[in-house]
């Protein structure tokens, strides 16, 4: 199901994208690229005592954010917003559904 969004200048359109499994009320935003060096720097443990931004090993933020403190366990939906075509990359926005 598509939802439009619409402002003064252009419309979007929101629409699911896919859904993220939660069991420990936190997520890990990641390119998948920096994985191996990621898990090398960082345990479960510094991971659930870390919120927001965490550190390349050379000391600059960036490698992952951590988000955290929604709650327990669910299955949530993810959303993604297009501009019509008219921007690149096709997605400008990534809508995760904590609570609705």
């Amino acid at each position: 199901m598509k939802k439009r969004i619409i402002n003064s200048a252009s419309y979007s359109i929101v629409q699911p994208y896919g859904n993220v499994g939660v069991d420990s009320g936190q997520l890990l935003i990641i390119d998948p690229c920096y994985l191996e060096e990621f898990m090398k720097m960082y345990s479960y443990e510094d991971i659930c005592n870390t919120e927001g931004s965490m550190k390349y090993k050379i000391g600059h933020d960036g490698i992952a954010c951590k988000l955290g403190g929604f709650g327990g366990d669910g299955n949530f939906q993810v959303d993604s917003v297009t501009n019509h075509g008219k921007y690149s990359p096709e997605y400008s926005k990534f809508i995760i559904n904590l609570h609705e």
